[in-house]
């Protein structure tokens, strides 16, 4: 019987009050809720590096990493939307990302690289899921801005359950 795994990403972990906001922009949309699938205002975050299936062990090597990450607080401002057309995905992010996210998500991957963690290839594009299986780009549906005072990350286990996932915190990261 091997060690047991856990599934996990970082992430910025927003407020209630940022995924109502979030969730009054959705409404904008026309998706039809019986054949796409939208987050759950719980699961709303924006991903910093997604780890995957891990072990417990490794889980800590993560953490140790992710203490050592030196941010200051900075502000997001989520709008416009997008459409990543291969995983049917609709997702919200910012016209103008801050360097502090860019700085926030490179510092981390350096850290985390001491784990058994590498990070993708791809560039970094930060964004908000809000809805998957989206058969056809939603085309530009213009949302109301939504403001994000950002002082911490997460680590975050990915929990399957019936119907869906569950996305629970483990740790939160202060920022100095």
């Amino acid at each position: 019987m091997g060690e047991k795994s856990v599934r996990l990403f970082f992430a910025l972990w927003p407020t209630d009050e940022f995924r109502f906001q979030i969730a009054e922009n959705l409404k904008r949309f026309n998706i039809d809720r019986n054949q796409n699938r939208l987050v759950t205002n719980s699961n709303l975050h924006l991903t910093l590096h997604f780890i995957g299936n891990t072990s417990l062990a490794e889980m800590k090597c993560l953490d140790r990493q992710a203490r050592l990450v030196n941010a200051e607080p900075f502000d997001l401002c989520v709008d416009c939307s997008g459409y990543f057309k291969k995983p049917k995905v609709l997702w919200f992010g910012c016209q103008t990302v801050p360097k502090a996210l860019y700085d926030l998500h490179r510092n981390l991957g350096e850290l985390i690289r001491q784990c058994t963690y590498t990070p993708e290839k791809r560039p970094y594009s930060p964004h908000v899921t809000v809805a998957r299986k989206i058969n056809g780009e939603p085309g530009s549906i213009l949302i109301d801005p939504v403001d994000w005072q950002v002082d911490r990350f997460v680590l975050v286990e990915s929990i399957s359950v019936s119907g869906g996932v569950l996305y629970e915190v483990v740790e939160s990261y202060m920022f100095v």
